[in-house]
């Protein structure tokens, strides 16, 4: 006997079937089909108020003050500075009452700019910062902005600033921050009484103790400097006596037996050890700067110098192996470094001395040959033109189009801000192609704004509002969904072949119902539209990225033949043939400046167009449409049937629907109201943004007008500091070029002397051998006469 389970089981079994069978579209039998539909319009009216639900959820969900801060500080950690510096101006814009957040905000944004190299930016918002000073709030945080703007007024080398903050510091010495930002300035001011005394006033434990310290060592070496006569003109330096520096060093040696506890600790206690070499260094004594350079960590960014000047401490000593194998380890550890050019022609020397001749032949022709092309690029720079404006423009261009073929070698270009005012020259090339980048993406992002804010997807610039509508949205689709449980009900009632407007209401109605069942309801739907949306776009992003490629690829190319004619790599080609390669390359490459505007311009079509998808896009006004349109149909072909024309199952159908029906309009126009009062609240929020866009979208156009007539002022006096210090360029380049060029020739004379050496010792030991060769062949001779003068006559030489 079967028990009532196995029965239960055995009837679930033979209905799987009918579960897995695909639902058609008479899924819903006639009489089914208005409860379902009055179900589902119920729901949505029970939920219609889950909309302000969704609205406030949102604005609960936005993040908090400290959260935003605590982004904006994992930013700046990072080193990100440019969305650290956005978030930064985010916190201090929106909330500027805070008591904690503000602050905090406006001082790590003053830190974010120093940080990102952005000084005049650092300096202006650190000087807010004091002008605050006097709210409590502000207190904790004025000596951090006193300390920077210090450092910001001895890299800009402005004494006017530093006389200002000495002015404004005053004799307060309540804060450890505090006096550090004073010893500096005292001792730019040349006060060293007073700036020992504000350093050692930092108490030890404190985070900038080191650095006190440190500058305590600064201020004694300059006191012992200060103690030393001048040098008469044409007389050479006198070394430093042993005790000059021993205070100094003594100094600085404390410094490192401070604890390395956190980064910036190790790096002051690096620079207090090569400090400390530098100065037994000047005092001669080579084992005590030996031992300093070596307590340098290797992990320091100052290791690779730290071995440049610890070679040269053992070429004093005269110990050229050890010199070698610090300058080798130079090339392995830091190969970037400035140096190096200097310490592959020492070691390069070294091996000279050493008698390795054919290695030092090969560091010799290994430097002509990196730094003649150098020397060759930077002095058709120089020949190109005699006005300072166009060294000006060029540079700047450079600097804005990083794919544009470079005119000046980079290395040169390091050396050149390395020279004589050649910091503030090119910081200023620096800050102004960073401005004109600046107010480029500030107008790209103004443009994205305007078209956000006009376009009927306007509501998604409103999170909060957003989610409201996304919900009304969801709810409206669903009483959608309803009446298509009615329409899949009407189907099942009526007869399938029908004529007339009956017919035609109906092909109308199924038409738009595969439509219908596209419509997003649930969260999951949502949002899987806007990623399909976002794959598309994606698809067209990456293969611009291919054609982006590909010119880069053309560009390598280019440049690359350029190289080989320039550096006479197509020696013995006919002169009219080279003529016309570099037409054909000149030719290219402003093909490839077309195409590479030509892709800039479509990629920010592309962004234009990411911002225009998504919630509320065509697809979703198409939903609209479709909507409408279902609602309709459906409206004609149930009034066709309570009128009879198909019939009496279909009439007695329509009569029973007639109150779903009109709960699901009366729940459609609810929906609708919501959302036209969301759609108000939007239009009112849009009108306050276009304000403020259009007030900003002013603000940057004078700027620009203000950078553009900033541009013109520089451009003599920066030019002219250039030219100057790439003229200074090319003669370090050629003295290089021809010091690699007089190392070849010692080499080759020494080879020769060795030659040369070795032939006159071949020669004096060939005739020593014959001289030898000459006596023992006498004494033999001497012998046989001796013994044939006892025996007869001696025979003649002859015989």
């Amino acid at each position: 006997m079967i028990s009532r389970a196995a029965r239960r089981l055995l009837g679930a079994l033979s209905a799987l079937p009918l579960l897995l069978a695909p639902v058609d579209a008479h899924a819903v039998s006639a009489s089914d089909a208005p409860d379902v539909a009055a179900r589902a319009v119920a729901n949505v009216d029970r939920e219609t108020d889950s909309v302000r639900d969704a609205i406030a959820k949102s604005r609960a969900s936005e993040r908090t003050p400290e959260t935003r801060l605590a982004d904006a500080e994992l930013l700046l950690r990072q080193r990100d500075f440019a969305r650290a510096i956005g978030a930064y101006h985010e916190i201090v814009e929106k909330y500027p009452a805070h008591p904690t957040v503000f602050p905090e905000a406006l001082t790590n944004l003053g830190e974010a700019y120093y940080q990102a190299k952005q000084l005049l930016s650092a300096r202006r918002t650190f000087k807010e910062v004091l002008d605050k000073a006097g709210e409590s709030r502000m207190a904790p945080y004025v000596p951090r902005a006193y300390a920077r703007l210090v450092d910001i007024a001895l890299r800009l080398q402005n004494p006017k600033d530093i006389d200002e903050l000495l002015s404004r510091m005053g004799s307060s010495t309540a804060d450890a921050t505090l006096q550090y930002a004073k010893s500096k300035a005292l001792l730019a001011k040349r006060d060293f009484p007073g700036a020992k005394a504000a350093a050692l006033a930092v108490p030890a434990g404190h985070a900038l103790h080191h650095q006190s310290r440190y500058v305590v060592g600064v201020i004694t070496m300059r006191e012992a400097l200060a103690q030393v006569p001048p040098t008469p003109p044409g007389e050479k330096p006198q070394p430093a006596p042993p005790t000059r520096f021993a205070a100094a060093i003594d100094a600085f040696k404390q410094v490192t037996s401070l604890p390395p506890d956190t980064p910036e600790h190790r790096k002051v206690i690096d620079l207090a050890w090569m400090a400390a070499g530098r100065l037994f260094y000047e005092a001669d004594q080579w084992f005590d700067a030996i031992d300093a350079y070596n307590h340098v960590d290797r992990q320091s960014p100052d290791f690779g110098t730290a071995l440049y000047e610890l070679a040269w401490v053992y070429v004093r000593l005269g110990d050229a192996d050890r010199a070698s194998r610090a300058l080798e380890v130079l090339t392995v550890a830091d190969p970037n470094n400035s140096l190096m050019a200097e310490a592959t022609l020492l070691r390069a020397d070294l091996m000279l001395r050493a008698g390795k001749f054919d290695q030092s032949l090969a560091a010799y022709q290994s430097i002509r040959a990196e730094y003649d092309p150098m020397r060759e690029r930077v002095d058709a720079f120089l020949g190109s033109t005699s006005d300072p404006a166009v060294y000006y423009d060029r540079l700047l261009a450079e600097q804005v189009d990083s794919g544009a073929q470079a005119t000046v070698p980079q290395l040169a270009i390091e050396w050149a801000r390395q020279e004589a005012d050649g910091p503030a020259a090119f910081a200023l090339i620096d800050d102004i192609a960073q401005c004109r980048e600046l107010i480029r993406q500030s107008q790209i992002l103004v443009s994205k704004l305007r078209v956000i804010l006009t376009s009927p997807a306007r509501v998604r610039a409103f999170p909060e509002l957003k989610a409201g509508d996304e919900r009304a949205l969801s709810l409206l689709n669903r009483v959608t969904q309803a009446r298509l449980t009615v329409a899949q009900g009407l189907d099942d009632a009526e007869p399938r072949d029908v004529s007339g407007e009956l017919a035609t209401a109906r092909d109308r109605r199924r038409e738009l119902q595969k439509r219908v069942k596209m419509m997003p309801v649930t969260d999951g739907d949502f949002t899987e539209r806007e990623q399909s949306a976002q794959r598309q776009w994606n698809k067209v992003g990456q293969k611009l990225q291919q054609l982006q490629l590909e010119v880069d690829q053309l560009h390598a190319i280019v440049n690359g033949l350029r190289r080989m004619i320039t550096e006479g790599q197509v020696s013995g080609k006919d002169p009219a043939t080279v003529s016309q390669w570099k037409t054909e390359l000149e030719q290219n490459e402003r093909d490839l400046r077309i195409y590479r505007d030509t892709l800039e311009t479509t990629r920010r079509q592309i962004d234009l167009g990411r911002v225009q998808v998504g919630y509320g896009d065509a697809r979703f006004q198409e939903d609209e449409e479709v909507r409408v349109a279902f609602k309709q149909a459906l409206q004609e072909e149930l009034r066709l049937a309570a009128g009879g024309a198909g019939g009496s199952a279909a009439q007695a159908y329509a009569g029973r629907v007639g109150g779903v029906m009109s709960s699901a309009d009366a729940s459609e126009a609810k929906l609708l109201g919501i959302r036209k009062d969301i759609d108000a609240e939007v239009s009112k929020k849009v009108a306050e943004v276009q304000v403020v866009i259009d007030k900003e979208a002013t603000a940057i156009a004078g700027y620009e007008q203000r950078l553009g007539a900033l541009d013109q002022e520089s451009r003599i006096v920066v030019g002219q500091v250039a030219m100057r210090n790439f003229g200074l360029v090319r003669d370090k380049l050629r003295g290089l070029v021809m010091r690699a060029d007089v190392g070849s020739v010692d080499q080759a004379w020494e080879v020769r002397e060795e030659q040369m050496t070795r032939v006159r010792n071949l020669q004096i030991e060939r005739v020593r051998e014959e001289q030898l060769l000459q006596q023992e062949l006498r004494e033999v001779l001497d012998d046989q006469t001796d013994a044939d003068g006892s025996g007869g006559a001696a025979p003649s030489p002859d015989k």
